[in-house]
């Protein structure tokens, strides 16, 4: 017997399934591919230049778990390694969702994947890298909590639990688990399932959604007590409660053209883009009603009017944010659960083949064809979006970080400067000046009337000219911080970037970059 090895036991690990591999793999290769020019650049926006060095605890704005969920990166803004957590991720959530779906055909699998990490919310996600790898976590936490709610008994209580760190990483991803619940009701009325489960399931789902709101707000309001710490007004957080529960119904109907504009005539996407969009929403239709029409529906009006609530529901799923939000801002990233339409078309489509070849009529190709070539270009599209969203990133980055050296070399040219001189920006540039190109430099900053004058927080444009250009901004005193921003002098100085308007004031050094108005 030979003493260079050893009989060690085979070790019997979980087998996942063929359709999880396939989509986990797809979604790897297509998610890297996509996002790589992000993954290995440095294109932040305002919210990442400000938030290079973070660890992500913002418990002011509702977001309790996204500290630990972003500790998987460190306290380090890095591309590489939270592109490497995110796609990771994402392509997890895409197993679990094929899963959930229940899809079986190899190509709506790969499509169903690809989509996921080509939808242009991605780029949204993406271009607030310093917590992507947590919203991308929230994501999953939310697919595995649809998962575990669907398969085991207590599941349930785990999927509360999820749900609701989820929800303290970013609320929005709620959507992604409703949308899902949703479906899974609406494939099993489609699936013959008795209606009586159908009923309670559905209710079942609604019961952890509710309950997981409640938890995730019952942990917030018990941390905000404990450290002392108020909830900021940030997209409608402040105005949750039960007393304004007429405010959120009021929201439904916007909800709805909200989500219907997004598809009929989105602003962020080419015309191409838009007519693939309303293609695959009217195959979606299509594949709807042929369906209803192969499994009989029609003379089984409850299971009929059933699924037509669900339909009717869909909107309202994917969009649930735009309720919570109330009296605030939805944008990009705030809606990846919108992809779910998509796939929602593959899986109807799918039924449809399915019916098709069981009853050995002739078409399920050209459903099969159609599908896989609209699902191809939706693909398609959404990579080159994603890119131009970055290239965009690119653009405004590098006009940042010129206008950032100017402004550094003129500071630092100032007679009398010296690395121990503040340095105070005043105003906002001209939103046309640098061709809209200068995020951090046009945004609002609370320099007149503040609580604290020693806060000096301009956001973004200090942050450009600290970890762009290399200026060193020390902390201003009292009595600097009152000579520049109480006096009538700054009213009088020229804008960015005319001949006077960088001067030294008292031992600072003062950038004027737009007009401002006297304090009342």
């Amino acid at each position: 017997m030979e003493h260079d090895t050893f009989p060690w036991p085979a070790l019997r690990l979980p087998q996942l399934s063929a359709r999880f591999r396939l989509a986990f793999f797809t979604a790897c290769l297509v998610g890297f591919v996509t996002h790589l020019y992000l993954l290995t650049n440095t294109l932040p926006n305002h919210d990442s230049i400000h938030s290079i060095f973070t660890d992500n605890n913002v418990l002011s704005s509702g977001r309790w778990s996204a500290q630990l969920l972003s500790s998987f990166s460190t306290y380090f803004q890095m591309p590489v390694v939270i592109g490497l957590i995110s796609i990771l991720a994402l392509a997890v959530t895409a197993g679990l969702t094929v899963h959930i779906l229940r899809l079986t055909h190899r190509g709506s699998i790969v499509m169903a994947a690809a989509l996921l990490v080509t939808f242009p919310s991605l780029s949204g996600i993406f271009s607030y890298l310093f917590t992507a790898d947590a919203y991308c976590l929230a994501l999953l936490l939310n697919t595995l909590a649809v998962c575990c709610a669907r398969r085991y008994r207590w599941g349930w209580a785990a999927a509360i639990v999820m749900m609701a760190v989820a929800c303290g990483t970013y609320q929005a991803f709620l959507c992604y688990a409703v949308g899902l619940f949703l479906f899974d009701c609406i494939l099993l009325l489609l699936e013959g399932e008795a209606l009586d489960r159908v009923i309670r399931k559905g209710l079942m789902y609604i019961g952890i959604c509710a309950a997981s709101l409640i938890l995730y707000y019952a942990v917030l309001k018990v941390l905000l007590l404990v450290t002392h710490t108020e909830l900021v007004d940030y997209q409608g957080l402040n105005q949750m409660g039960l007393d304004n529960i007429l405010a959120f119904l009021g929201n439904i109907p916007d909800a709805y053209d909200y989500f219907f504009t997004y598809f009929r005539r989105p602003a962020h996407l080419n015309a191409f883009y838009r007519w693939v969009q309303i293609a695959d929403c009217l195959f979606l239709v299509v594949m709807g009603l042929w369906l209803a029409v192969l499994k009989g529906l029609f003379r089984d009006l409850p299971r009929l009017l059933l699924a037509a609530a669900g339909a009717a529901l869909v909107p309202l799923a994917l969009n649930f944010v735009f309720i919570l939000a109330v009296g605030a801002g939805i944008h990009q990233l705030m809606l990846y659960a919108f992809v779910l339409v998509f796939l929602l078309a593959i899986k109807i489509a799918e039924l449809v083949m399915q019916e098709l070849v069981t009853r050995h009529r002739p078409g399920w190709l050209g459903v099969l064809g159609v599908n896989l070539t609209l699902c191809a270009l939706l693909v398609w599209c959404g990579f080159y979006t994603n890119n131009i969203s970055y290239l965009r990133l690119q653009v405004r980055y590098d006009n940042s970080a010129a206008l950032a050296n100017r402004i550094a070399a003129r500071v630092e040219a100032l007679e009398g400067y010296n690395r121990d001189t503040p340095v105070a920006l005043i105003g906002l540039l001209p939103d046309g000046l640098y061709g809209r190109a200068v995020p951090a430099f046009s945004t609002p900053e609370p320099i007149i009337g503040t609580d604290d004058i020693l806060l000096e927080y301009y956001y973004s444009a200090r942050d450009v000219l600290q970890y762009c250009a290399g200026l060193r901004l020390p902390p201003f005193t009292r009595e600097q911080w009152a000579s520049v921003y109480f006096s009538d002098f700054i009213y009088d100085m020229p804008c960015w970037p005319a001949a006077g308007s960088v001067i030294m004031h008292e031992g600072v050094a003062v950038v004027k970059l737009g007009e401002i108005e006297p304090p009342q």
